[in-house]
């Protein structure tokens, strides 16, 4: 009776041990990746930094930037006209706690034969998913500042791509040569986003890094200390136990 009770203890007790280990790894590696994710932040926010020293480009300018530079960041005055009857609306944005969709459209510029995608901002949801908000596009000679954004265009989206439900403006990622397909016009291999206040048109909201690498670096150190806390919780377990 006791060979029993001795073998169903020691065998609770790896049991423990292996689950103690596995949780402590696996925060670990968590803190670790916070502390890649610190680092690849940094280095963008410092690439974003280096470029716009440069200052506010003209279109031109951008165009005799090397092609193998990632523009991602430049900051930009465009103008142009916007195609007025195409437009779409990138579903599930979240602005100021509030949801809604970024307001995406063509913009013709007045040296360029192809057109640029510019996400002029956010705006506001109707309370039902069938009806899409009205929006405005600029008519006549429009002059903006944008952000160049050249990969990772689609981000964060819950549906892996448009789905046949969505209404004929609504869409669930930016694709670009889906985009040229459905509006029948050529387009440049990068998008911008419009820089400056909230208007009638929509608020404009982009930031080309959302989570600080100060933030990621805390969240690493949380990780850590959830490591340490299930080591001492075990260590004081099993001294209790005996």
């Amino acid at each position: 009776m006791q060979l029993v009770v001795f073998n169903k203890q020691k065998l609770s007790s790896i049991i423990t041990i292996c689950l103690v280990v596995i949780v402590v790894l696996v925060c670990v590696r968590l803190g670790f990746w916070q502390l890649q994710r610190a680092e690849q932040k940094q280095q963008q926010l410092s690439a974003i930094e280096n470029i716009q020293q440069h200052g506010v480009m003209s279109w031109a300018e951008l165009q005799q930037l090397p092609k193998e530079w990632n523009k991602t960041g430049v900051l930009v005055s465009l103008n142009g006209y916007f195609d007025t009857n195409n437009y779409w609306l990138l579903d599930n944005q979240i602005y100021n706690g509030q949801v809604g969709y970024d307001l995406l459209a063509l913009l013709k510029l007045s040296d360029e034969s192809r057109f640029l995608l510019v996400n002029l901002g956010w705006v506001k949801a109707e309370r039902s998913r069938e009806i899409l908000p009205n929006v405005t596009i600029p008519s006549g000679k429009f002059t903006l500042t944008a952000q160049i954004k050249e990969d990772n265009l689609s981000g964060f989206t819950l549906a892996n791509n448009n789905t046949q439900s969505d209404l004929a403006k609504r869409i669930q990622i930016i694709d670009l040569q889906a985009l040229s397909s459905q509006s029948n016009r050529p387009l440049v291999n990068f998008m911008a986003y419009r820089q400056g206040q909230a208007d009638e048109i929509a608020a404009p909201h982009y930031e080309a890094v959302v989570m600080s690498p100060e933030k990621h670096y805390a969240y690493s150190v949380q990780w850590f200390l959830i490591a340490i806390a299930c080591v001492v919780v075990a260590i004081f377990a099993s001294r209790k136990r005996r």
